[in-house]
């Protein structure tokens, strides 16, 4: 139970994390946020690990250095950034909609990689998972623009971030959550500041007119990486990847509201429709895929 209601609780702090983190990336540059919030994340959470009087052992980590490596490639570096420069183009009341097609790349990854089936009911549900999808980004104008890339770059993201899962169950069992992220979110940072140095200009990340985003951004990597993530890796240890997948379907039920309590961001009617139809959908595809696995262990 414990296991599950982590599961339950990591979407809240995601969803909102995901709102605050998409105002933010409006004044900020993308790939500036992933490196600097990758290194505070680690900061904050190693010095949580000392204050536990906890201690990273990095041998230990030789034994499993492929699947960390892996999952450095799928989660950190290729799924967050695509996710960041997606989140800087589109709201954060669609991005948290759309971040629930991952159990659909879920479902197509275990196909693909443990030959799990798929049945017509759930191709079914996928194409009206599409449908909503497509009329919660254009809603009635069907137009395609800067938001829409945005929306795509989200949806793309997830497909990544679905494949870690499978990486992230074992190292999560062995190491714990927070000596995984303080070493995955590590390596990241440091990857990716040299790029920061070279490539982008200062004032595009150190502007005093940027205080204000900087500190959206401090919240968001808090919030999502010290508690959801936290929340995340740990239910793993327990939890099947799918169901925990599954599960972040409630994220929008919190997060919606705190998008337009806080930032004023709306959808229209045509869009909330379409909002409906990914929730529903993502709901029944964790329900015919919880079916299918007690009647494969009966």
């Amino acid at each position: 139970m414990e296991g599950l209601i982590q599961a339950v609780i990591s979407p809240f702090f995601s969803s909102i994390s995901t709102i605050i983190a998409a105002q933010a990336l409006k004044s900020l540059n993308p790939l500036a946020t992933r490196s600097f919030g990758a290194i505070f994340a680690s900061v904050v959470l190693f010095v949580i690990l000392t204050l536990n009087r906890e201690k990273i052992n990095i041998k230990s980590f030789r034994s499993s250095l492929s699947d960390i490596l892996k999952l450095i490639l799928l989660r950190p570096l290729i799924g967050n950034i695509l996710l960041v420069y997606g989140l800087s183009l589109t709201s954060g009341i669609k991005a948290i909609f759309f971040t629930k097609v991952e159990p659909y790349f879920v479902l197509i990854w275990s196909w693909i990689l443990r030959k799990e089936k798929i049945t017509p009911k759930h191709v079914i549900l996928l194409f009206f998972h599409i449908v909503g999808a497509i009329i919660l980004s254009t809603g009635d104008s069907f137009k395609i623009g800067k938001t829409q890339i945005g929306d795509m770059l989200i949806i793309v993201a997830m497909m990544f971030l679905s494949l870690s899962y499978f990486y992230a169950e074992k190292v999560s069992k062995k190491f714990g959550a927070r000596k995984i992220i303080i070493v995955t979110e590590g390596i990241t940072g440091v990857i990716l500041l040299p790029l920061i140095v070279l490539f982008i200009p200062s004032g595009k990340y150190l502007s005093p007119d940027l205080i204000i985003p900087w500190f959206y951004m401090a919240v968001s990597v808090l919030l999502f990486f010290v508690l959801s993530l936290t929340l995340w890796y740990s239910s793993l240890k327990s939890v099947k990847g799918w169901m925990v997948s599954a599960l972040r379907s409630v994220g929008p039920i919190l997060g919606a509201p705190v998008a337009w309590l806080v930032f004023g961001q709306k959808l229209t009617p045509v869009q909330i429709g379409g909002g409906l139809i990914v929730l529903i959908t993502s709901t029944l595809i964790a329900y015919e895929h919880l079916k299918n696995k007690n009647k494969a262990t009966k």
